[in-house]
């Protein structure tokens, strides 16, 4: 069984223009238990008004388990398709999909939306707009998509109906020609070409939410916020009873954060112990928690040369060896982590290295008596939370 195994909640079968196809699903994912009606109206929208015959290279924005994309590509095979998100599980379901279909020539680089695609150009730009990205993000991803558009290119995207207002007021405001709008049951279509507008070569500008100042034991520091990640204006449960275990330990060596979110911990550690910590990776699925975490860092001081990235479909995909870990497990309905975390940790801890792991108190109830032979140096609770140091021994 391979890693992603753990992840599929069930196959399900689809019919686009006449073509049979099956996409596996995952309870983490977007549209869990079918594919969802935004996309079909989008593909149906494409099917009736988009030449396929024609079409050369298509992008896939915020791709998910890959359905749009790939049915485009099941109907016209020579398609060269591109399929994109900030997701790294996404990704991995994406080329699941791919192989389940007998689809090639796919290529998924994670990214913010139109992030890091250089020069390139396609004849169909399509997207299941995530809705709760935030309307500069939003804005920011209608107004690239005529910069990746072949001469004779088009968009055609999908909204829930009540962003679809300020959709159609920012392709106003960039000058896009409307080539078509139709509402269904919840969701609006737009096709589109042209436009043009400036755009931030930084990619994370359209995620700021707020500068906020946090305090912390024998710490305090300043982070920049984005929209879609917990604790913009104020700490939660999981992480202060996290700083509860933190402000007795002594912290240095290779250090790993899984799950970072806005990048309070690992800002916490390079303040609090500094030149002790030499090195800090990141890791999770989700690029934006990699990228404004490491902004992050680097505004409060740590060195670039000490952080890295490691954006993967889950912490079982990791490798590498750290004398501490902070765990923030995933909360995947039907994997379990009880079991399988402990095994992973062990693996990536040096001898003597310790984690932190911090989760809801019943996942913790699960997990501790698991802990093979990482041994329970103490724990704390706070408000149906609860964080426990262990360590591995020599």
């Amino acid at each position: 069984m391979s890693n992603l195994d753990l992840f599929v909640n069930k196959r399900v079968k689809f019919r686009f223009y006449r073509q049979e196809l099956q996409f596996d699903l995952s309870q983490s994912l977007f549209s869990s238990f079918d594919v969802d009606q935004g996309t079909r109206l989008l593909l149906k929208t494409i099917a009736k008004e988009v030449p396929l015959a024609e079409i050369g290279a298509v992008l896939d924005v915020g791709c998910g388990v890959g359905v749009i994309g790939l049915s485009l590509q099941k109907v016209n095979p020579a398609i060269a398709l591109t399929a994109q998100d900030r997701d790294a599980l996404a990704l991995a379901f994406a080329q699941r999909n791919a192989r389940l279909n007998k689809l090639a020539d796919v290529a998924v680089p994670g990214g913010l939306a139109l992030q890091g695609l250089g020069d390139g150009r396609f004849d169909l730009i399509v997207s299941n707009l995530p809705g709760k990205a935030g309307e500069s993000a939003l804005a920011d991803m209608l107004a690239r998509m005529p910069r990746h558009l072949t001469e004779t290119g088009l968009a055609a995207v999908v909204i829930v109906r009540p962003l679809a207002d300020h959709i159609e007021a920012q392709l106003q405001k960039q000058g896009s020609e409307m080539l078509l709008k139709e509402a269904g049951k919840g969701y609006t279509v737009f096709h589109f070409r042209g436009g043009e507008t400036s755009v931030s070569t930084n990619p994370l500008p359209p995620y700021f939410r707020a500068q906020s100042r946090f305090k912390a034991p024998r710490a305090a520091y300043q982070l920049q916020t984005v929209y879609n990640l917990p604790e913009f204006d104020q700490l939660g449960f999981q992480t202060a009873v996290a700083y509860d275990l933190l402000k007795d330990v002594m912290v240095n060596g290779r250090v790993l954060v899984w799950n970072p979110g806005q990048g309070h911990v690992p800002v916490y550690m390079g303040k609090r112990w500094g030149t002790a910590v030499s090195a800090i990776t990141l890791g999770s699925r989700d690029l934006l928690s990699l990228t404004i975490s490491a902004q992050n860092l680097v505004e409060n001081g740590l060195e670039q040369a000490k952080i890295s990235t490691a954006h993967q479909p889950s912490i079982l995909d990791l490798d590498g060896q750290y004398d501490f870990i902070v765990a923030f497990p995933d909360a995947d309905p039907g994997v379990p982590w009880p079991d399988l975390l402990p095994s992973q940790l062990d693996a990536l801890l040096a001898p003597n290295g310790q984690v932190l792991i911090s989760a809801k108190s019943s996942l913790m109830q699960r997990l501790l008596p698991n802990l093979g032979r990482l041994r329970l140096q103490k724990d704390k609770k706070r408000r149906g939370f609860r964080a426990a140091l262990v360590q591995k021994p020599a």
